[in-house]
């Protein structure tokens, strides 16, 4: 799949508008993303505004990969735009793994051994680098800043942790749809 990371770097423009965007406390500065996958569902517009990328992420979704059918599932083209962080957090389980594409990384300003935009997870501190996919367990804390005056750009997807058997996959998702049909689960 990394081999048509170049269809996803000619799909995205930095200036796209209609992002969504939160104002939760999570992150400071301008945080936006475009959602291929919200809460494990499947967005329809993201195909309309981003056809290539969305013909990569279909493959993995046919070979069942993507973290589909819970509410903690998310792909989405995210901008992290200058002097912009997100705060230390966690995800609620470890039955995923997060992969982050870096589309755009902007140059390192200095700072010694500490990169102007990077991220850490867990002691692990490190700079994205265009093309180079980073795969991480993100129930481990981790944090995200971009201290340059350019945009970061990545592509993010949620994959079923490996370790996670098909019927064990199976099974957290009949969970989740029961506790929705339950109303357990807020639907939004």
């Amino acid at each position: 799949y990394l081999d048509k990371s170049s269809l996803v770097f000619s799909d995205y423009d930095v200036d796209s508008r209609g992002g969504e965007h939160d104002d939760e406390a999570l992150h400071t500065g301008t945080w936006d993303w475009h959602s291929y996958m919200l809460k494990g569902r499947i967005q329809g517009h993201f195909v309309q505004h981003f056809g290539k990328t969305a013909e990569v992420l279909h493959q993995l979704r046919e070979e069942g990969l993507l973290f589909e059918g819970t509410p903690f599932g998310f792909t989405f083209l995210s901008k992290l735009s200058g002097n912009s962080s997100i705060k230390p957090h966690s995800a609620p389980m470890n039955f995923r793994l997060r992969l982050h594409l870096p589309l755009l990384v902007p140059p390192d300003e200095g700072n010694e051994g500490y990169p102007s935009c990077g991220i850490r997870v867990g002691p692990t501190t490190q700079r994205w680098m265009e093309g180079k996919a980073l795969v991480l367990d993100d129930s481990y804390e981790h944090e995200v800043w971009n201290e340059t005056q350019n945009d970061r750009v990545l592509l993010l997807v949620d994959l079923w942790h490996p370790d996670v058997r098909q019927n064990e996959r199976e099974d957290i998702v009949a969970m989740f749809v029961h506790a929705q049909e339950q109303g357990w689960l807020k639907d939004s």
